[in-house]
């Protein structure tokens, strides 16, 4: 008797066979712990190059205060030929009025008697002169409130307390010319002072 092989079925190509159990969850694992290691190694990498930075790249706190103390004395000395004008001179020109601002002052002296002022400053610049300084002034306007309110905090409390402010408003004059470049401004006055010792 003939024994007939009945053939066997291949496995259709058109089936895709079901993953093992467990498979994909062990893939997805896979991928989230190359993911974590990556983002631990990066944020090792970030963490080192802070560590140099700090350490030989920026300068330490006590340099960057020597260095912001003296730019701001380079910032009130003056140069010629910034001079106040003469009381004859200025009668005989229209001058206008122009915020620089107000200006609030804590310290205390060598006495150490707490001292606040509280001041609103104008310049006076010629009718003839106000376009001009409106374009220099819209340009250097950050740079004249600093140089203002180093030129108060540097100033003596006797100077502070003067009734005309007469040295503190030439240094505020000269020193507001200076870099406008050009000697627009002829005097300064203020408004709303208010001086306070003691606390």
């Amino acid at each position: 008797m003939k024994r007939v092989s009945m053939p066997t079925q291949q496995p259709n190509d058109d089936i895709t066979q079901s993953p093992e159990a467990g498979g994909e969850p062990q893939r997805k694992k896979s991928i989230f712990t190359s993911n974590l290691l990556v983002m631990l190694l990066l944020f090792v990498i970030a963490m080192s190059e802070m560590l140099v930075a700090y350490f030989f790249v920026l300068p330490s706190p006590t340099k960057v205060k020597a260095a912001i103390e003296e730019t701001a004395k380079e910032d009130v000395k003056t140069k010629p030929p910034y001079k106040p004008e003469s009381a004859e001179s200025m009668q005989n020109e229209e001058r206008d009025e122009f915020d620089l601002g107000e200006y609030v002052y804590f310290d205390s002296d060598t006495t150490n008697i707490p001292l606040r002022l509280s001041i609103h400053l104008y310049g006076l610049v010629n009718k003839k002169d106000t376009e001009e300084y409106n374009k220099r002034y819209d340009i250097h306007k950050n740079r004249i409130r600093n140089a203002i309110l180093v030129i108060l905090r540097s100033s003596k409390q006797s100077d502070l307390t003067d009734p005309t402010l007469s040295v503190i408003k030439n240094k505020i004059m000269v020193k507001v010319n200076e870099i406008l470049g050009m000697p627009l401004v002829k005097g300064v006055i203020y408004t709303d002072i208010a001086v306070q010792a003691g606390g």
